[in-house]
C-alpha cells in the first residue's frame, strides 16, 4: 500500500484525540478499515488506552499506590497497558487508516512507551498514518519516521471539527491512488 503520514500536533487539550476519534469514525462508516491505538482522558485524570481495531480498553496511568511503573513527567505509567498497546501496535493489520495517539518524550527521547509505533510506521501496510506529537517533538519524530516526507497539520479551535473532514478525503485520495481508480 502507499502510505501518508500525517502529523497532528497541538496545544495540550486542545482536541488532537477527538480528532483522532473523529477519523476513525468517518473512517469506519465508510467502509474503512483502521488500527492502532487512541489514548484517552477520563474525567477522573487518568488516562486509557483503546485498541481501535479491537475496541478494547486498558487502563494506562496509574496512582501513587503501585510501585512498579514507568514515570514520565507527571505521568505514572502501568508497563503491563504499555506493553499491551504495543503488542497492538505490533498486530495491526494491513489497513487503510492507522491512528497512533500519541507519540511523546518516552516514545521519541526514551525509546519506551509506543515505541512499536515505529515499526507499524515502517510497515507500510496502511494508507494513512495519524500521528499525534506534541509541538516540541514533532521535528525529532520526523527524523526518527521511516518516510523523510510527512504532512503536519496543528489543530486550534478554528479548525479542530473540520480537520477529520480533511482527513477522510486525504485517505479517499490516498486509497484511489493505491488502487488506480
Amino acid at each position: 500500500m502507499a502510505r501518508c503520514t500525517i502529523i497532528l500536533t497541538g496545544e495540550r487539550g486542545i482536541g488532537k484525540t477527538t480528532v483522532c476519534r473523529e477519523i476513525v469514525s468517518l473512517a469506519q462508516a465508510e467502509g474503512y478499515t483502521c488500527g492502532g491505538i487512541l489514548t484517552l482522558s477520563q474525567p477522573d485524570g487518568e488516562l486509557d488506552v483503546l485498541n481501535v481495531h479491537s475496541s478494547d480498553t486498558r487502563r494506562l496511568t496509574v496512582g501513587p499506590d503501585v510501585e512498579d511503573v514507568v514515570i514520565q513527567g507527571p505521568f505514572r505509567f502501568d508497563p503491563e497497558t504499555l506493553a499491551w498497546g504495543n503488542e497492538a501496535l505490533a498486530s495491526t493489520r494491513p489497513c487503510h487508516l492507522l491512528v497512533i495517539d500519541e507519540l511523546g518524550p518516552l516514545e521519541i527521547e526514551r525509546g519506551g512507551g509506543w515505541h512499536r509505533a515505529f515499526d507499524a510506521l515502517r510497515r507500510n501496510d496502511h494508507v494513512l498514518a495519524v500521528v499525534v506529537v506534541r509541538p516540541e517533538l514533532v521535528a525529532h519524530a520526523q527524523m526518527r519516521f521511516p518516510i523523510s516526507a510527512s504532512t503536519v497539520f496543528t489543530v486550534t479551535r478554528d479548525d479542530r471539527d473540520s480537520i477529520p473532514l480533511t482527513l477522510l478525503e486525504t485517505l479517499k485520495r490516498q486509497t484511489n491512488q493505491t488502487t488506480g481508480s
